[in-house]
């Protein structure tokens, strides 16, 4: 049948073309242009690696775009759904996406009146249940993210629509070679980890990739330096850390690792805070209490410490300021004087 025939079908059964072919031919075309998108969007992040690895050992890192262009392809095939209404977003509705954690699409209006909700039940629910005011409360409400239940302060609910990057107000959806949401130019959105460099990428849903700066880094341990990618500067060399302990005496056995050292664990002979017991203990716990008294000699010098076994200074003596000491006269003058201890003299000389 002639495409004069078949000119506004109203089903895969209202024309004599193969069903399958037309279904070929769509989806062929959906791809090509679903290429030319993540070809458009990636361009600049591609042509930045390759440059640098020419003159590095450290390799593109495809994988981190793996969950964009998961986004890419959902948002050019129009497959995206509101999680909120469960109706497909068109390319001309006004959105808002999470940026915090799932970077789930929404209707803008779906996820303000979500929020709103949201944030006016936590406010009654702080209000009736804390000893605070119900504006107070109506401040300091919040709302989370549909899908991975990112807390929003009330202060973020959008009111306007703005592409994937935030750096343009209600972009335009009438370029077929723009990504729908997208404003078509650079991210620029700063890279995560602070490392002070900014994506790359043209305008995208998702999160952004790892920075592919080249930079000279470090290992864990300090020992070994190299040029490496910005986003995966932190790296293990594998040889033994060795670095000192919070003991002070011995060296990290862990290979190379981020973070503390962990507790040490050398074993030996240690005594207790008293003294007078020793017990074979793992370093990081050699100091112990046993079961004697302290003992120790107090600053008085006549008594001892009649507390268990501790850390630290024993104080004073427990008898300190419980006898008065008559000392010498001077022009007939009578001197009173605190003793340490009811043992203690102490001698005072008057001129």
């Amino acid at each position: 049948m002639s495409s004069a025939n078949c000119q506004q079908p109203l089903s895969d059964s209202d024309c004599d073309s193969d069903p399958d072919q037309s279904h070929t031919e769509s989806h062929h075309g959906n791809r090509h242009r679903h290429t030319d998108f993540s070809n458009s969007i990636f361009k600049s992040y591609f042509e930045h690696t390759t440059n640098q690895s020419q003159s590095s050992n450290s390799p593109p890192t495809p994988h981190d775009l793996s969950k964009i262009q998961s986004f890419l392809n959902s948002s050019s095939s129009g497959a995206l759904s509101c999680l909120i209404c469960l109706e497909r977003i068109k390319p001309s509705d006004p959105t808002w996406s999470c940026t915090s954690l799932c970077y789930a699409v929404f209707h803008l209006l779906c996820i303000q009146s979500w929020a709103r909700q949201a944030s006016d039940l936590s406010a009654y629910r702080a209000a009736t249940r804390l000893p605070i005011s119900p504006d107070r409360a109506a401040e300091t409400s919040t709302w989370n993210c549909p899908k991975c239940r990112s807390v929003y302060a009330k202060s973020q609910i959008p009111k306007t629509y703005f592409c994937f990057c935030g750096n343009v107000e209600n972009p335009p959806n009438d370029n077929p070679w723009i990504l729908p949401h997208s404003c078509g130019e650079v991210c620029d959105r700063p890279l995560k980890n602070s490392c002070g460099h900014y994506c790359l990428l043209l305008c995208h849903p998702g999160p952004c990739p790892s920075c592919p700066k080249l930079v000279k880094a470090k290992c864990f341990c300090g020992k070994i330096e190299d040029v490496r990618r910005c986003g995966l500067k932190l790296f293990s060399c594998n040889n033994f850390c060795d670095n000192l302990l919070d003991c002070g005496i011995h060296k990290c056995k862990e290979r190379c690792h981020d973070g503390d050292c962990p507790p040490c664990q050398a074993r030996g002979f240690y005594g207790c805070y008293c003294g007078r017991k020793k017990e074979e203990r793992k370093c990081c716990e050699r100091g112990f209490q046993c079961e004697n008294p302290c003992e120790r000699l107090l600053g008085c010098g006549k008594h001892v410490c009649e507390i268990g076994c501790h850390s630290g200074e024993c104080g004073l003596c427990p008898l300190q300021g419980r006898g008065l000491v008559h000392v010498g006269r001077t022009c007939m003058k009578e001197s009173l004087v605190m003793s340490q201890c009811r043992f203690a003299v102490v001698l005072v000389i008057r001129y």
